[in-house]
């Protein structure tokens, strides 16, 4: 199933006219159908990749593991784990999520500062990884713009300043996987979403249209995985669709995921297309009023959240 995933090779962008367009349609074919893609020669330096791999490995084993398993959910589940125990079926609540995460925001402020124990030379790995993944993150904004027959800069200036920021998780082994998500369904808010995941264990799943849940097994090679979000499914008028996505939690090994979101500034306006507000999408609206409505609804339906979004706001 995870070989069915489009797999668009940038480097056609560099090509000639017909190896442009044909990379641009796979592009576009992949941002209306599937919503979610990998792509290959993105510009993102390989060793930097695996660099930040070892910080977030390390963070956690030195900072966040045994905080991990001293929290109520994994004594639960521990706990669950015990046959004998007449509670040992007992229903985790559906409102946490089996994931040991942080998020330090990029642009236009960041926060390390917050993170004493982030040490000067890691900052720099993150500050350079950082910097090239906004430059892709601008490449595919620059392509979808005109994919969608918009101006070339339409997202990226919509965006601007945009606000960058990147979820660092870990999904340890979870001792009792039936009873828990690793991270609930939900849809993105923001814009162009860049995850850096586990070349091992899997566990991320998409929802493919009315279809299926497919799985996205684990990093091959130096991939980065691209999906899209609410803002720009609200710019395209619905062409391209932000998606359900989730984890579930795995009883073996342990799942890294590095999701770095370039997203609309917080004063930023988005607008559907005129045509497209008369039908499910908003008008104009500051994206900062968006996210705070979607920080209560993250797990809710989605076309729901756009309706109360254009009662309120748009």
């Amino acid at each position: 199933m995870d070989m069915e995933i489009p797999v668009i090779d940038l480097e056609g962008l560099n090509g000639d006219a017909a190896e442009r367009t044909q990379t641009m349609a796979r592009l576009h074919q992949a941002c209306k159908d599937w919503g979610f893609f990998w792509v290959d020669s993105h510009g993102v330096d390989a060793a930097l990749m695996e660099e930040v791999k070892c910080f977030v490995y390390g963070h956690y084993d030195d900072q966040l593991e045994d905080k991990f398993y001293a929290s109520g959910l994994a004594k639960d589940l521990l706990q669950a784990a015990v046959p004998d125990l007449e509670d040992s079926n007992k229903p985790v609540s559906d409102q946490v999520d089996w994931e040991s995460a942080y998020f330090i925001r990029h642009h236009p402020n960041n926060n390390v500062a917050d993170f004493p124990e982030i040490l000067p030379p890691s900052r720099e790995v993150l500050d350079t990884y950082i910097a090239q993944m906004v430059s892709l993150a601008e490449r595919l904004a620059e392509c979808m713009s005109l994919n969608l027959g918009l101006d070339c800069a339409r997202i990226k200036d919509t965006f601007a300043p945009p606000f960058v920021g990147t979820k660092f998780a870990m999904y340890p082994a979870c001792p009792r996987p039936d009873l828990v998500w690793g991270l609930r369904a939900h849809t993105d808010a923001g814009g162009i979403i860049l995850l850096l995941q586990d070349d091992v264990v899997g566990g991320l799943e998409f929802f493919r249209g009315d279809r299926e849940w497919v799985p996205v097994g684990p990093t091959k090679g130096s991939r980065i995985f691209v999906n899209i979000g609410d803002q720009v499914e609200v710019m395209s008028g619905g062409v391209y669709r932000s998606v359900l996505h989730r984890v579930a939690a795995g009883s073996e090994g342990r799942r890294l995921s590095v999701a770095t979101f370039y997203n609309p500034g917080m004063d930023a306006v988005v607008a559907a297309p005129v045509t497209a507000v008369v039908q499910l999408y908003p008008g104009a609206y500051r994206f900062g009023d968006y996210l705070d409505y979607y920080q209560g609804t993250k797990f809710a339906d989605k076309a729901a959240r756009f309706q109360a979004v254009k009662e309120l706001f748009g």
